[in-house]
């Protein structure tokens, strides 16, 4: 959600435009309301299901696309196929794992099938990317942005042509940053938690698999 205002409030260019002193009688810009526009969710996970959460606040519409086909659309979030939900959303956000099905999920077809005004956020795994075609969809117009905390390679190239595009707005792996030492003190003591639990024999939380 950070990334997204940022983008549509033009955060980062009026940031530095203010700290150059430059004459406010020369500001010429746009901005966007979140209000109306359609996003689009692809994995509706934990995560997902929080970014949802936090659109319905700003009266977005919400489109998902879920491979588990247990998730059920509700009276606000829409599950949807993967093309309709790339053709029709203003933003498409990636919250899915990088696995075998998930690798450059989103590649030069998905771009040519998005909206040239569809801004595109990745804070999942750069992975699921083939950041190449991004690259190209950035430049030629295929998509208007992307705001990117999650690269193919990292940390970023300095040469990454990514660093020089003006429609990207970018961070280095970030989003997920806790909240000082507090929150890495809670997730520790979940870890020891769940290693005790096993070594008595009960079964962890959170479990991923069945073994």
């Amino acid at each position: 959600m950070a990334l997204i205002l940022s983008y549509y409030k033009n955060i980062p260019f009026l940031d530095t435009f203010m700290k150059n002193k430059m004459d406010e009688n020369q500001l010429d810009y746009t901005g966007s309301e979140l209000k109306g526009k359609t996003i689009g969710i692809i994995g509706l996970g934990a995560i997902g299901k929080k970014v949802a959460a936090f659109c319905r606040v700003f009266d977005m519409n919400v489109l998902a696309y879920a491979r588990n086909a247990t998730v059920q659309s509700d009276d606000f979030v829409k599950k949807t196929d993967f093309d309709t939900l790339v053709s029709t959303s203003d933003i498409v956000s990636v919250h899915v794992p990088l696995n075998e099905q998930t690798k450059q999920l989103i590649n030069k077809a998905t771009f040519k099938k998005m909206k040239n005004t569809a801004l595109f956020i990745n804070t999942a795994r750069g992975g699921i990317v083939n950041e190449r075609d991004l690259i190209d969809a950035l430049k030629n117009g295929d998509i208007s942005g992307a705001c990117l905390d999650v690269f193919e390679s990292e940390p970023l190239p300095i040469d990454s042509e990514l660093r020089n595009l003006g429609n990207v707005i970018l961070t280095p792996h970030t989003a997920g940053m806790p909240d000082g030492r507090k929150f890495h003190k809670t997730r520790y003591d979940f870890f020891i938690k769940n290693i005790k639990r096993v070594e008595n024999g009960e079964e962890p939380e959170n479990k991923l698999n069945q073994l």
